[in-house]
């Protein structure tokens, strides 16, 4: 993948656009388009990615405090899945608190309260931007875990075994350094002839970890004893994918 990122805040009536450097790492405030509708909005961000030779789209999620999906977050969706059937190749970054750390850095940058209702939405943009092209920079080794007692059974597309004493629902995987954590199961996906574990990780009183982050985990097979190992997806592309399935999924249950 080649090229800069583009980063959008989109709203309903505004998009903020912000733009990294060609080695993604700084995110630069842009513009701010007002909208006009579906398919004047989607070639005016085809034109940005041609003109400023971005190969990547990043686009705020407005996730609710809890994680979940909201309304907005669906209309964001929606707009990203056009920019997708336009060919833009296109992700998500959590955008939550966004907006208020645009704000703080224009008063920090002692921009007058008059000039900052026009720049928030490009700061906001580069904000998500940042947080995008920062978590890219760090490429930790995959980190493998293993069931604290019990093998995945066979059937692992439709159950998984509940630990004992734990609640219905939970599981606890212990990392290669012996460090236990429990978390929330949902479900389990194919993609591309492998399987993919999709988690919740459930609040640590002790750090005071958010709850509701989802972590995407591939089943593997140890080498030597032959169990069910379960290692974290470094390839951005293949992660995205399965939580773009996972989330698929999720709206088909809604409307059913």
């Amino acid at each position: 993948m080649s090229g800069r990122v583009l980063g959008l805040d989109v709203g309903d009536r505004r998009i903020g656009i912000a733009v990294s450097d060609e080695g993604r790492l700084i995110a630069t405030p842009h513009s701010v388009y007002t909208r006009v509708g579906y398919s004047p909005d989607v070639k005016h961000v085809l034109r940005l990615c041609d003109d400023l030779q971005a190969g990547l789209v990043v686009c705020g999620l407005p996730r609710n405090m809890d994680g979940s999906i909201g309304f907005q977050a669906e209309k964001v969706q929606a707009f990203a899945e056009k920019l997708r059937e336009a060919g833009l190749d296109v992700r998500f970054q959590d955008e939550r608190l966004s907006t208020v750390s645009a704000h703080q850095a224009l008063i920090a940058g002692g921009v007058r309260r008059d000039d900052r209702k026009g720049m928030v939405d490009k700061v906001a943009a580069a904000v998500i931007l940042q947080q995008y092209l920062d978590s890219r920079q760090r490429a930790p080794e995959p980190i493998k875990y293993r069931r604290r007692n019990k093998a995945m059974t066979d059937d692992i597309k439709n159950n998984i075994p509940e630990e004992e004493d734990l609640p219905e629902g939970i599981i606890e995987l212990t990392d290669e350094d012996g460090v236990t954590t429990q978390f929330e199961y949902l479900t389990t996906i194919e993609y591309q002839d492998a399987l993919y574990v999709v988690l919740m990780v459930l609040e640590d009183e002790e750090t005071d970890d958010d709850e509701g982050e989802v972590l995407i985990l591939k089943i593997e097979k140890d080498e030597e004893t032959g169990e069910d190992i379960y290692v974290s997806v470094d390839d951005e592309d293949v992660s995205q994918a399965v939580f773009d399935q996972f989330m698929q999924m999720m709206d088909e249950e809604d409307e059913e």
